[in-house]
């Protein structure tokens, strides 16, 4: 036995020696340095820091590659065209990430995909956004040199598009567009969005969708099969211990932290439970009887709530993920509807066999709805009164299956510009149409919560005041007294809160009324309800009231906008003085489609930080005492409804201005 184990023993430092004498490493590939060649100028994926360093996503990948294979990397970073050069014609390098293309296989060999690469239109902001290539035509557009981009548009050469100016650099082609050198860009979206991010930059905007999408791959010359094989196989290795992951995270997701992500639903949380906990409290001092029920309802109608706001987070989940792996396809008809060309991702989302469609016309795969909207589209297009148009199509897959599509079609044309099909950009929005409708669902169901809770507290407030007026009245003891008034103060401002959620339920979920009445009437009703809640005198107040119509009557629903007037009169005085502030209401005609409604206060004025935070829910001003920071959050929530807009302008010490648009006539419910 001895004699086995020695021998063994022997094999395997004999085996090791001559392993390394072979340079050759555990997998039987030979030890082979890689030297891999950067774009020094291409975040996150590659660059070089401010310090010199080489980073990014593919240079972590390719060392924790060379790490599995037992491989030294030396990485070389420089212009792209330097490091085309030196790999595809010097053989200074041996690897570098290309984007994959049909044009570079004669020089290079690609590895397995590493990551999918997102191209969208990046234009300046303040002018109109360029969303597909169709809008091309004339436009000077910057792109970084030797890239697949300059590869797309040599193979879609019927796309009329202007001057194209190439640069070294993906950063350069932005700054032109910036600088105003060039219309637009077409750069990778994650590059461009990290370049925005780092450097605070606000003055371009991308194509809401992007405008194709490519894979990314490390590549080698044609002779290095082996080094590729090596390639792919540390790739699987990487993949396999998570280490993948590890660096998509690190250099391709979004830095959000847990409180940014969750900050609204933990102070909406907090609120209610701090409100539901302060009622409980007086609730069994005042109710013993009623406890042990009340509890478990309440209990019961928050695990609710915690339930709805868990569906809305994997919804929400649902939603980016469909935005992030959404690919665009191509199909090809001719002037029957019949399918030409298909790619793939068409087949098999309809669960068909490929190229098994060829020949069936598309309308036979589609709703009635959708293929009388094609036809449509399609007529129209012929007339040549547009370039294409986009709808939203439903198909049925092999299975019955329902898919929906965001389609863009065009007419393609022969030499003589004579029409021979269409041509449909199409993008899969199935998993995004069905999460919208679990949203809707779930928005429902919480709007009946907070309308139902605030219903059923009402009955236990009611007791409440009851019982401290009883106790008011069966007491001398001053000490007692106080006690019964400082209950009876809380219990008013615990009413005013749910009266404030029974609001926003209707605001957000009611029917709209639309009414002809007396605004002139409504305003004075207002004003009077505003200082009669706090039992004060209007006569003492300075109010001034324009109505600048030949008509003072309006067509609009009267609820909402009565709640409006109100909850911005009462905002006003609340956080002034009732007696000393200056309210001036102007009512009149901003044009044929709207009217104008100025509310103009000399009070303290809001600091500019501070202007988008008072409309958030819960925000509170320093002097309020009852309200819990809802009342211009109900106001904008109100003009969402009716169609308009609110607009805020204020200055510390100078008071406040807030005019809102209201159109002349609903015609239709508009939904936040």
């Amino acid at each position: 036995m001895k004699k086995i184990l020695f021998i063994v023993c022997l094999w395997l430092v004999f085996n090791s020696i001559f392993l390394k004498a072979q340079n050759i490493n555990e997998y039987g590939t030979p030890r082979q340095t890689i030297k891999y060649g950067i774009d020094n100028a291409y975040e996150p994926y590659e660059f070089v820091d401010k310090v010199g360093i080489p980073k990014g996503f593919n240079v972590d990948l390719i060392k924790a590659i060379a790490k599995e294979l037992e491989l030294e990397v030396e990485v070389y970073p420089d212009i792209w065209r330097n490091t085309r050069m030196k790999l595809e014609s010097t053989g200074e390098l041996n690897v570098a990430a290309y984007f994959k293309s049909a044009e570079r296989e004669d020089k290079v060999r690609y590895s397995n995909p590493i990551s999918l690469i997102y191209y969208s239109i990046f234009t300046h902001a303040d002018k109109e956004p360029i969303e597909d290539l169709f809008s091309l035509s004339g436009k000077k557009v910057a792109i970084q040199e030797l890239t697949i981009v300059e590869d797309y548009f040599n193979q879609l050469d019927f796309l009329e598009v202007g001057d194209i100016q190439k640069y070294q650099s993906e950063p350069e082609a932005i700054e032109a567009v910036i600088a105003g050198k060039a219309d637009c860009a077409i750069t990778t979206f994650i590059t461009t969005n990290y370049k925005m991010n780092l450097e605070n930059i606000s003055s371009i905007q991308s194509s809401s969708d992007p405008v194709f999408i490519t894979e990314y791959c490390y590549v080698v010359n044609k002779q290095d099969s082996a080094l590729l094989d090596s390639l792919n196989w540390g790739l699987r290795l990487v993949k396999a211990s998570g280490e993948y992951d590890q660096i998509y995270q690190k250099w391709l997701v979004p830095k959000l932290s847990w409180w940014e992500q969750n900050k609204l639903y933990v102070i909406m949380g907090l609120s209610l439970a701090l409100i539901a906990l302060f009622f409980i409290g007086l609730y069994i001092i005042l109710l013993r009887k009623q406890v042990k029920k009340k509890t478990r309802i309440i209990v019961s109608e928050v695990e609710n709530r915690l339930s709805a706001e868990r569906e809305l987070n994997e919804s929400e989940l649902l939603r980016k993920k469909i935005e992030v792996f959404s690919s665009v396809m191509l199909v090809e008809l001719d002037l029957d509807h019949k399918i030409v060309k298909a790619p793939k991702l068409f087949y098999s989302l309809l669960g068909f066999q490929n190229d098994t469609l060829i020949d069936t016309s598309i309308h036979q795969l589609m709703s009635k709805e959708s293929r009388d909207k094609d036809l449509a589209i399609k007529e129209d297009l012929l007339k040549r009164e547009f370039n294409f148009l986009d709808t939203e199509i439903e198909l049925t897959g092999h299975l019955n299956q329902k898919i929906w599509m965001e389609c863009s079609t065009s007419v393609l044309f022969d030499t003589s510009s004579k029409p021979i099909g269409f041509l449909q950009f199409m993008l899969n929005v199935t998993p995004l149409k069905k999460a919208n409708i679990n949203l809707k669902d779930m928005n429902a169901e919480l709007a009946n919560f907070m309308y139902k809770t605030s219903h059923d507290i009402r009955g236990p407030i009611a007791n409440i005041l009851g019982l401290s007026e009883l106790g008011k009245m069966t007491t001398k003891d001053k000490e007692l007294l106080n006690y019964f008034q400082l209950i009876e103060q809380i219990t008013r401002r615990l009413e005013h809160v749910f009266d404030d959620f029974k609001e926003v339920s209707f605001v957000l979920h009611g029917t709209l009324n639309i009414t002809t009445f007396d605004i002139k009437e409504l305003i004075d009703e207002v004003l009077e309800t505003v200082f009669r809640k706090r039992n004060k005198d209007i006569q003492r107040a300075k109010l001034k009231v324009n109505i600048n119509l030949d008509s003072t009557f309006i067509s609009t629903d009267r609820l909402l906008l009565k709640r409006l007037i109100f909850q911005v009169a009462e905002n006003a005085f609340e956080h002034n003085n009732y007696y000393n502030t200056h309210l001036e209401i102007t009512f009149e005609k901003a044009n044929n489609q709207f009217y104008r409604i100025v509310f103009k206060d000399d009070g303290i004025g809001i600091p500019e930080d501070m202007h988008e935070k008072v409309f958030e829910v819960f925000f509170k001003g320093k002097r309020s005492d009852i309200n819990i920071g809802m009342g211009l959050y109900i106001s904008r929530k109100v003009m969402n409804r009716l169609g308009g807009e609110l607009y805020l302008e204020s200055h510390p010490n100078e008071g406040t201005r807030i005019e809102v648009l209201l159109p002349v006539q609903v015609d239709e419910l508009v939904y936040n």
